[in-house]
């Protein structure tokens, strides 16, 4: 069948337009597969750091913490070794009562008894039964002095200005709250049992913030004294004001505790209370305001071996390659200690040079590589300052046991409720950790602490 002249047209038409659906075809094919490839890419990224992310945080890790693994059984026995010396109270050096106790007929068979044959003592220590707070009425006498044309009295001994309670009670209620973290509930529970006292929550707080304005001349030394010291730790932790977030920060020695409460928590925290602070030392973790604070006080560092071993470790857990950085600073931590701050500059050296070779091993994970980067470049020198220099410990344990005293209020009181709670909290919580850490028992250095400030 011959086809016609436009017949033949028609198809060369219907060609043109097969031809142009095909290319446009062609160009969206090309176009998804373009897209197919940038979506297959990202599908592997995010599988990527999915897989980093589980690394990092598996679920075993969101277990409740009331939930514990159980305990591997002990190699040794309970107790103390085979041979042991073993203790016993000593005989007291002060007995205030003594009591005769008399028998006349055998507790066994009722029978008569012959004379005393021996005594034998027996040395009991109790505390005073339960009784009521005394309450003390002071006739003031009045008089008139002709010099200062003014009416005096004298002073009430043991009684701060304008206060309902007297000085012992006031400090019990604070060691409690402070000292010790207990609710106020639970101190009004107290009272009424032990003294048969009803104190309200409001008169509670009311003497916290008159023992806190009486311990404000020695709080404002502490400021100083820590300031001038050497050596210093220093850590903090998160802290709740009125709902918001805050900062509570330690700075501690051997012999001085300072607590502060502060909005941030950067370098100008510690700066503006410490001012210049070259040729001084400051043990920390590696929160990297402590580097700044480095540059703008003069100070030098003293890196926490237990932080840089607990990351090792929980590095570790996650990444393969970081088992031997563990290994290595582990037995490098360890021969450190063994110069017992006696070790020469030959010594710290061959600790440095250790170091190095962890430096210089190439790792592929990041987290390895930023924590190698920060430990074996950045602090390179403030690893081993404590292998030169008894004042200075590798670890910064003391700042972490001072801030677990306040982790423990802040479980229970959930932070403060103002600003002024916060800075009441701050004065009372650094007098009572100061005079525990010079050995000084908490009632008798709160008491001598008002009444000196008094003269």
């Amino acid at each position: 069948m011959r086809m016609g002249l436009q017949d033949i047209k028609n198809l060369q038409e219907q060609n043109k337009k097969l031809v142009k659906e095909n290319e446009r075809l062609k160009r969206e094919n090309k176009q998804l597969k373009d897209e197919l490839k940038k979506l297959q890419k990202e599908i592997k990224k995010i599988q990527r750091e999915f897989e980093e992310y589980k690394a990092k945080y598996p679920a075993s890790d969101f277990i409740p913490n009331f939930i514990k693994e159980p305990v591997k059984h002990r190699r040794r026995k309970n107790g103390q070794k085979k041979g042991h010396k073993g203790y016993t109270r000593k005989i007291p050096e002060r007995v205030d009562v003594v009591k005769p106790l008399t028998i006349e007929k055998c507790p066994y068979c009722g029978n008569e008894l012959s004379e005393i044959q021996e005594i034998r003592k027996r040395y009991v220590e109790d505390i005073p039964e339960i009784s009521n707070t005394i309450i003390t009425e002071y006739q003031i006498e009045r008089r008139y002095c002709k010099h200062c044309k003014k009416m005096v009295e004298p002073e009430i001994p043991d009684v701060l200005p304008n206060a309902r309670f007297g000085l012992r009670l006031m400090l019990l209620v604070v060691f409690l709250k402070i000292g010790l973290a207990l609710p106020v509930e639970k101190i009004t529970f107290l009272l009424k049992t032990q003294y048969n006292l009803s104190i309200s929550k409001g008169e509670i707080i009311k003497i916290l913030k008159q023992i806190a304005k009486a311990f404000g001349p020695y709080y404002k030394e502490l400021k100083h004294k820590i300031k001038e010291v050497r050596v210093k730790h220093m850590d903090e932790t998160g802290w709740r004001i009125d709902g918001k977030n805050h900062w509570l920060w330690v700075l501690i020695n051997k012999e001085i505790a300072l607590y502060i409460i502060r909005k941030k928590r950067n370098y100008e925290v510690p700066a503006k209370l410490l001012g210049k602070q070259k040729g001084k030392i400051i043990i920390s973790d590696r929160l990297p305001a402590y580097n700044h604070l480095e540059e703008h006080t003069g100070c030098l560092q003293q890196k926490c071996w237990i932080h840089i071993l607990r990351d090792s470790k929980d590095l570790a857990k996650h990444y393969k390659e970081a088992k031997i950085i563990h290994k290595k600073l582990k037995s490098i931590y360890k021969q450190a200690k063994s110069y017992n701050h006696k070790a020469t500059d030959k010594e710290v050296n061959k600790l440095l040079a250790r170091i190095d070779k962890i430096a210089q091993i190439e790792f592929k994970h990041p987290e390895v590589i930023k924590f190698v980067r920060s430990v074996c470049i950045r602090h390179r020198e403030n690893l081993f300052r404590f292998t030169q220099d008894v004042e200075i410990d590798g670890d910064n344990n003391l700042a972490e046991r001072a801030i677990r005293k306040a982790v423990i209020i802040r479980k229970i009181s959930n932070g403060n409720r103002s600003k002024n709670g916060a800075k009441f909290l701050e004065i009372l919580l650094s007098v009572i950790e100061t005079l525990k850490l010079q050995g000084i028992n908490p009632f008798e250095g709160m008491k001598n602490i008002i009444q000196t400030s008094d003269k």
